[in-house]
């Protein structure tokens, strides 16, 4: 008879232990939210406020995000650190490049770690970006990417909490936020967008 109660026993306070260990590990979870838009691995964003319209790489194999940058100048303005670089992105297959000058204050240097496995010092600024329909301030690196497919680099940091990546699938989202394409009227061929794209 003890045999029995003590095997009750035993029995008892292990079901105890998983259900109060269950209840502090659920407890010790950091409160992340949950992802709300699937992307597949190239996207059309905007970077606003202008409502620039390209395509960027998501790329979960990557801890940052970066932007493609030629001609990096740092300058003072008032008493902070900004910077002031050349973007080159191409819109839609078949159109042409288009390039604009970009003025952001810098928030730091940062040295990043490339496949091959040097160190690059780059400099780092933050920028709105529309995505899936939703603007959210995105740090980037900036490296000349002229010879890569994608202007935009968007990494781990820039989609925690806000998306799923599907591997396999493109353009899985669209980057409105508000910009609304006009549309040319027939007798005047001489209107154009209202926002550039």
């Amino acid at each position: 008879m003890i045999r029995i109660l003590r095997g009750h026993f035993y029995c008892f306070l292990a079901i105890f232990l998983l259900i109060t260990s269950d209840s502090v590990l659920s407890d010790s979870k950091t409160d992340q939210p949950e992802p709300r838009h699937i992307l597949g691995w190239v996207e059309s964003i905007r970077l606003e406020p202008w409502g620039l319209k390209m395509l960027a790489r998501i790329d979960t194999g990557a801890n940052t995000s970066s932007m493609s940058a030629r001609d990096i100048h740092q300058f003072k303005k008032g008493n902070k650190d900004w910077v002031r670089f050349i973007l080159d992105f191409g819109t839609e297959k078949g159109k042409p490049t288009r390039t604009v000058e970009i003025e952001r204050p810098l928030l730091r240097s940062h040295k990043i770690k490339q496949h091959s496995g040097i160190s690059q010092e780059r400099l780092i600024i933050a920028m709105d970006v529309c995505l899936a329909n939703e603007i959210h301030k995105v740090e980037f690196n900036l490296i000349d990417r002229r010879a890569l497919n994608y202007p935009i680099l968007l990494g781990r940091r820039a989609l925690a909490g806000i998306a799923l990546v599907d591997s396999s699938r493109t353009h899985l989202s669209k980057a409105d936020c508000g910009h609304v394409k006009k549309k040319k009227k027939k007798h005047d061929q001489s209107d154009e967008l209202a926002i550039p794209e």
